[in-house]
C-alpha cells in the first residue's frame, strides 16, 4: 500500500464519481483521499468500505478544505456539484481548487468537465446553459496553462446514458404498455455517455500521463437522437417505445421540478440568489436546445475504442446489459437528495 500513488477525488458520492473511486480502487495502483461534505451518508460509507479509500469531511467550496485535501497528495479527480453550488461559485471554485492544486505541488489533475455549450455553439446565447458553461469555461482555463510542473486533462462527458432511468430521459409508462419519451428533443444526435464506463476513462488518464496531459477526452458510449432511443428500446424489449416530440413550453410546465426553481436546484428554494442564478427553466431550455440539436455529437468513437477496448460498444448493447425496461431507479445523487428531503 505504500507504494500506491495518492488521488484526490472531489465529487466521488456522485452518480460519476463513484465509478471512479471503484476503479481507481480496484486498480491496486492508487489510493483514494475522498472529500465529503458527510462521511455518513450511504455513498460515503459505502466507498470507505473499499480497499484503500479514506474520507476527508470537507466542501468543495471551502479554501481551508481544499488546501487540506490537496496536501500530499499525487493526483486529483475533480468534479464540482454546479447543481448546489451555483454557476457562479462553480467558476470561482474551479478556478481555486486548480490553484491550489498547483500550490501543492500535484502532479496530474483531471477535471471532469462538460460540453462549454456556448462557445460551441457559436456564442449564440440561446445556448448559454449555466451547468454546462460553467465547467467548459475552467476547463479551457486550465489547459489554457499548459502542461509545465502540473499535467492537467479534461474529462468531458455529456448525459448519462443511465439518464434512462433516473432524471431528463426517463419514459412514461402507457395503459397499454407502451413507453412515451415526450420531450422537446429535436432529431439531432446526443453523446449518451454510460456510468459504468467513466472510471475506465479515468484510470486510463492516470495511468497513461504521456496521452492523456493536455487532452480533453470528450467521451461517450453512442450518440442517438431520440427517434432512435425509442427505437432501440422496442428492438430490445419488445415493448412499443415513442419519442413524442414537444414544445419546450409544454415541457417545461410539467417537468419543472417546483414551481419558479433555479439551476441550482439541489438547494432549498428559499436560499438567497443573485442575477447570476438562471432559473432551472433557462438552464434546461438551453440544455435541451444544444444537446438535441447534435451540437455536442463531437465524439471520437474510433478513439474511445482504442482506449477503452472492452467498453459498451452502443445503446442497444447497453440495454441488454442492464435488462432495461423503462421503468425508473435512482441514479442521481442530487435528485435523491430532493426526493428524501422534499417529496417526490
Amino acid at each position: 500500500m505504500e507504494n500506491l500513488k495518492l488521488i484526490l477525488v472531489i465529487g466521488g458520492t456522485g452518480a460519476q464519481g463513484r465509478p471512479v473511486v471503484k476503479a481507481l480502487s480496484e486498480s491496486g495502483r492508487y489510493s483514494v483521499r475522498l472529500l465529503t461534505r458527510n462521511p455518513a451518508s450511504d455513498q460515503a460509507k459505502e466507498l470507505a468500505a473499499l480497499p484503500n479509500v479514506t474520507l476527508l469531511q470537507g466542501s468543495q467550496d471551502s479554501q481551508k478544505d481544499l488546501h487540506a485535501a490537496f496536501t500530499g497528495v499525487y493526483g486529483a479527480w475533480v468534479n464540482l456539484d454546479g447543481f448546489t453550488i451555483g454557476e457562479k461559485s462553480e467558476i470561482f471554485y474551479g478556478i481555486r481548487a486548480y490553484e491550489i492544486a498547483r500550490h501543492h505541488g500535484v502532479k496530474h489533475y483531471v477535471f471532469a468537465n462538460i460540453d462549454y455549450a456556448l462557445r460551441k455553439a457559436g456564442w449564440d446565447e440561446q445556448y448559454h446553459c449555466g451547468h454546462n458553461d460553467a465547467k467548459g469555461r475552467v476547463g479551457d482555463l486550465i489547459l489554457s496553462h499548459g502542461q509545465s510542473t502540473m499535467k492537467t486533462s479534461l474529462l468531458t462527458t455529456g448525459p448519462y446514458m443511465d439518464m434512462l432511468y433516473d432524471g431528463m430521459f426517463v419514459p412514461k409508462e402507457q395503459a397499454d404498455g407502451s413507453f412515451v419519451w415526450e420531450n422537446p428533443a429535436s432529431d439531432g444526435k446526443i453523446p449518451l455517455i454510460a456510468l459504468d464506463d467513466i472510471g475506465v476513462y479515468s484510470l486510463w488518464m492516470f495511468d497513461n500521463p504521456s496521452e492523456s496531459a493536455g487532452l480533453d477526452l470528450e467521451v461517450a458510449t453512442d450518440q442517438v437522437s431520440f427517434a432512435e432511443i425509442a427505437e432501440t428500446f422496442t428492438r430490445v424489449t419488445g415493448k412499443k417505445g415513442v419519442h413524442k416530440c414537444v414544445s419546450l413550453e409544454e415541457y417545461l410546465v410539467k417537468a419543472e421540478l417546483y414551481p419558479g426553481a433555479y439551476s441550482n436546484w439541489a438547494v432549498k428554494p428559499d436560499v438567497p440568489r443573485d442575477e447570476s442564478f438562471m432559473t432551472w427553466r433557462e438552464n434546461f431550455s438551453s440544455w435541451w436546445r444544444y444537446w438535441s440539436e447534435g451540437k455536442g455529437a463531437t465524439r471520437d468513437m474510433a478513439f474511445l475504442d482504442r482506449i477503452h477496448a472492452s467498453r459498451i460498444p452502443s445503446l442497444e448493447a447497453w440495454m441488454r446489459v442492464k435488462s432495461y425496461d423503462g421503468r425508473p431507479q435512482s441514479v442521481l445523487k442530487d435528485l435523491h437528495e430532493l426526493r428524501k428531503n422534499q417529496g417526490p
